[in-house]
Protein backbone atom coordinates (compact mmCIF):
# COMPACT_ATOMS: atom_id res chain seq x y z
CA UNK A 1 0.00 0.00 0.00
CA UNK A 2 1.69 3.77 -1.00
CA UNK A 3 2.08 6.00 1.74
CA UNK A 4 -0.73 8.48 -0.09
CA UNK A 5 -3.00 5.38 0.17
CA UNK A 6 -2.66 5.24 3.70
CA UNK A 7 -2.82 8.39 4.68
CA UNK A 8 -6.25 8.26 2.61
CA UNK A 9 -7.78 5.88 4.27
CA UNK A 10 -6.54 7.70 7.55
CA UNK A 11 -8.24 11.05 6.85
CA UNK A 12 -11.71 8.78 6.17
CA UNK A 13 -11.11 6.92 9.41
CA UNK A 14 -10.80 10.08 11.32
CA UNK A 15 -13.60 11.45 9.34
CA UNK A 16 -15.73 9.00 9.94
CA UNK A 17 -14.66 8.95 13.83
CA UNK A 18 -15.20 12.18 13.97
CA UNK A 19 -18.91 12.24 12.99
CA UNK A 20 -19.97 9.29 15.23
CA UNK A 21 -18.61 11.36 18.30
CA UNK A 22 -20.74 14.47 17.22
CA UNK A 23 -23.63 12.38 16.48
CA UNK A 24 -22.97 11.11 20.03
CA UNK A 25 -22.55 14.07 21.83
CA UNK A 26 -25.62 15.69 19.84
CA UNK A 27 -28.00 12.92 20.48
CA UNK A 28 -27.06 12.57 24.35
CA UNK A 29 -27.11 16.49 24.28
CA UNK A 30 -30.83 16.13 22.81
CA UNK A 31 -31.60 13.72 25.60
CA UNK A 32 -30.39 15.17 28.37
CA UNK A 33 -31.88 18.51 27.42
CA UNK A 34 -35.23 16.66 26.74
CA UNK A 35 -35.63 15.16 30.50
CA UNK A 36 -34.61 18.53 31.49
CA UNK A 37 -37.57 19.75 30.44
CA UNK A 38 -39.61 16.80 31.27
CA UNK A 39 -38.28 14.68 33.53
CA UNK A 40 -40.07 11.19 34.97
CA UNK A 41 -41.84 9.47 32.98
CA UNK A 42 -44.76 11.74 32.36
CA UNK A 43 -48.14 9.83 32.55
CA UNK A 44 -51.26 10.03 30.74
CA UNK A 45 -53.45 11.86 33.18
CA UNK A 46 -56.99 9.91 33.84
CA UNK A 47 -58.75 13.40 33.40
CA UNK A 48 -57.43 16.54 32.39
CA UNK A 49 -56.88 19.27 36.02
CA UNK A 50 -60.11 21.01 35.98
CA UNK A 51 -58.30 24.03 35.47
CA UNK A 52 -56.91 23.31 32.23
CA UNK A 53 -59.90 23.58 29.93
CA UNK A 54 -60.25 21.36 26.23
CA UNK A 55 -58.09 23.01 23.32
CA UNK A 56 -55.32 24.70 25.94
CA UNK A 57 -51.67 23.30 27.19
CA UNK A 58 -51.63 24.42 30.43
CA UNK A 59 -48.51 25.18 32.77
CA UNK A 60 -49.02 24.92 36.44
CA UNK A 61 -45.90 26.17 39.00
CA UNK A 62 -45.90 23.07 41.29
CA UNK A 63 -45.52 19.39 40.59
CA UNK A 64 -49.42 17.61 40.44
CA UNK A 65 -50.88 20.25 38.37
CA UNK A 66 -50.74 22.98 41.23
CA UNK A 67 -51.15 26.44 40.89
CA UNK A 68 -52.01 27.42 36.99
CA UNK A 69 -49.54 29.72 35.65
CA UNK A 70 -50.47 29.73 32.13
CA UNK A 71 -52.97 28.15 29.73
CA UNK A 72 -51.81 28.42 26.14
CA UNK A 73 -53.87 27.61 22.85
CA UNK A 74 -53.16 29.59 19.90
CA UNK A 75 -50.21 27.82 17.96
CA UNK A 76 -47.71 30.23 17.76
CA UNK A 77 -44.38 30.67 20.07
CA UNK A 78 -45.57 32.40 23.09
CA UNK A 79 -43.31 33.08 26.05
CA UNK A 80 -44.33 31.36 29.34
CA UNK A 81 -44.17 33.90 32.65
CA UNK A 82 -41.74 34.78 34.61
CA UNK A 83 -41.39 32.57 37.83
CA UNK A 84 -41.04 29.44 36.12
CA UNK A 85 -37.67 28.61 37.37
CA UNK A 86 -37.80 25.03 38.17
CA UNK A 87 -40.26 22.00 38.70
CA UNK A 88 -43.51 22.33 38.08
CA UNK A 89 -46.25 20.35 35.60
CA UNK A 90 -47.88 20.58 32.45
CA UNK A 91 -51.31 19.55 30.51
CA UNK A 92 -51.43 19.45 27.23
CA UNK A 93 -55.68 18.84 26.78
CA UNK A 94 -55.39 19.98 23.24
CA UNK A 95 -57.27 17.92 20.63
CA UNK A 96 -56.72 14.72 20.16
CA UNK A 97 -52.67 13.45 19.08
CA UNK A 98 -51.89 17.22 19.25
CA UNK A 99 -48.11 17.96 20.38
CA UNK A 100 -46.84 21.09 21.92
CA UNK A 101 -43.34 22.04 21.50
CA UNK A 102 -41.13 23.98 23.91
CA UNK A 103 -38.17 25.98 23.12
CA UNK A 104 -35.03 27.11 25.18
CA UNK A 105 -34.43 31.25 25.80
CA UNK A 106 -32.79 31.18 22.10
CA UNK A 107 -35.56 29.73 20.87
CA UNK A 108 -34.34 26.14 20.10
CA UNK A 109 -36.35 23.36 20.32
CA UNK A 110 -36.30 21.05 23.59
CA UNK A 111 -39.30 18.98 24.12
CA UNK A 112 -42.16 17.57 22.15
CA UNK A 113 -44.87 16.42 24.26
CA UNK A 114 -46.29 13.36 23.41
CA UNK A 115 -50.16 13.80 21.92
CA UNK A 116 -52.71 15.01 23.78
CA UNK A 117 -54.37 14.37 26.54
CA UNK A 118 -51.04 13.86 28.08
CA UNK A 119 -49.24 15.68 31.32
CA UNK A 120 -46.60 15.20 33.00
CA UNK A 121 -46.92 16.11 36.98
CA UNK A 122 -43.35 16.62 37.75
CA UNK A 123 -41.97 18.42 35.12
CA UNK A 124 -39.22 21.21 35.06
CA UNK A 125 -39.25 24.20 33.76
CA UNK A 126 -35.83 25.56 34.28
CA UNK A 127 -34.84 25.51 30.23
CA UNK A 128 -37.88 26.18 28.54
CA UNK A 129 -38.82 30.35 27.82
CA UNK A 130 -41.47 29.62 25.15
CA UNK A 131 -44.22 26.81 24.47
CA UNK A 132 -46.02 26.42 21.23
CA UNK A 133 -49.05 24.73 21.58
CA UNK A 134 -49.31 22.92 18.83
Amino acid sequence: MTHTAIRTRIRRTALVAGALIALATATSTAQATASAASPGSGARAAAAPSSCPKYYFCGYKDANYGRLAFKFKDCYLQEIPDGLNSGGSWYNNQSNGTKAKMYDKNKHLIYTTPGAPYGNAHGNWAPVWYVDAC
